[in-house]
């Protein structure tokens, strides 16, 4: 199972006249999808205009609303595809309130460094925490939506794609993301090392009873015991599957990046001057999202990493629209 990150908006502390909102889209394609997606999206792209190609490559903020339509249309015609949007308010954050972040994190990773028994972990902890204190406050602010965006997709795998067309699938889980400076530069090693920490620390993926039972293959492969509790190894899903890609050779992060910005636009434009409710009309059937909470808005604080935010009054439209739409999912809830 392989999964496609891309971000669009400005994840951290608004500039001056920006609305403060950002996305980090994940899209979840399983091998068996793949080749057929593969076709689809290459003929979509073969046929836009100049204009939304860079040196090119498609490029999502130039798409139309009319070809975000049909990009959301191409989804819906792969029931295996699911996209996982997280929605960032970052509006009333302030600058001020972010600086002290990277020193903050540093402190924090230093004294569990100096609890480490063993001298290998402490050096690597120890030295993780000077990388962390060295990243800007947006660059961490990024670290954070990033990891919530890998959680909504395990729990997305987890949950959706529970029955037999997808039992062979299970392992590995592997994670991209968009590779927007040098290869192992110290913000990419950083995101590799802080995203696996924070992913895999107490994250209680969610799992249907009824479905997930000790037999299951994905209970069979990930299946642990936490203080006695039945639990599941995160750790074991993903360590050493995080990777990054450069877009002008990764077809899926092209994909991410479109859904990326069509979902920005889509939250822009509530009341569709520019065309893009009915873009979210067809877009959310693939999404992760639950129908009463499609857009799954969350703000940034320093007391946790994120929390649920009330949505603006004016974004309740697509709360009525996704009500009133169906989902397109991998699996049947009747199915094993």
């Amino acid at each position: 199972m392989e999964v496609f990150f891309d971000e669009s908006g400005q994840l951290g502390a608004p500039s001056a006249g920006a609305d403060g909102l950002a996305v980090v889209v994940g899209v979840i394609i399983p091998e068996n999808y793949s080749e057929e997606l593969r076709r689809d999206f290459s003929s979509f792209v073969t046929a836009l205009p100049g204009s939304c190609l860079i040196n090119g490559e498609p490029k999502g903020h130039l798409l139309s609303a009319d070809h975000h339509q049909m990009l959301a249309m191409i989804l819906n015609a792969h029931p295996g595809v699911m996209f996982v949007p997280v929605t960032i308010n970052n509006s009333s954050l302030e600058r001020s309130a972010i600086e002290t972040w990277p020193s903050e994190l540093r402190q924090i990773l230093a004294m569990q460094g100096a609890k480490c028994l063993y001298d290998t972990m402490r050096s690597g902890v120890e030295e993780l925490a000077k990388r962390c204190g060295n990243l800007s406050a947006d660059q961490l602010n990024r670290l954070f939506v990033y990891t919530i965006a890998v959680r909504e997709a395990i729990n997305g795998i987890a949950l959706f794609y529970h029955c037999k067309n997808y039992h062979q699938l299970y392992s590995p889980i592997r994670l991209f993301f968009d590779r927007t400076v040098r290869a192992n530069s110290r913000e990419e090693l950083v995101f590799k090392e802080m995203v696996f920490i924070w992913v895999t620390s107490n994250l209680k993926v969610t799992t249907v009873k009824q479905i997930h039972t000790r037999e299951h293959p994905f209970i069979q492969l990930y299946g642990a015991t936490l203080d006695g509790q039945p639990a599941l190894d995160v750790s074991k899903m993903i360590r050493g599957n995080i990777e990054f890609e450069d877009s002008r050779t990764r077809w899926q992060i092209q994909l991410a990046d479109m859904l990326a910005a069509g979902w920005i636009n889509i939250l822009r434009d509530d009341r569709n001057a520019r065309g893009y409710l009915p873009v979210f009309r067809v877009l959310q059937r693939n999404s992760t999202r639950p129908k009463d909470q499609p857009l799954g808005m969350i703000v940034l604080t320093k007391r946790s990493s994120s929390m649920p935010s009330a949505a603006p009054a004016r974004f309740e439209v697509f709360r009525r629209i996704s009500t009133d739409e169906g989902k397109i999912l991998p699996c049947g809830w009747d199915e094993n």
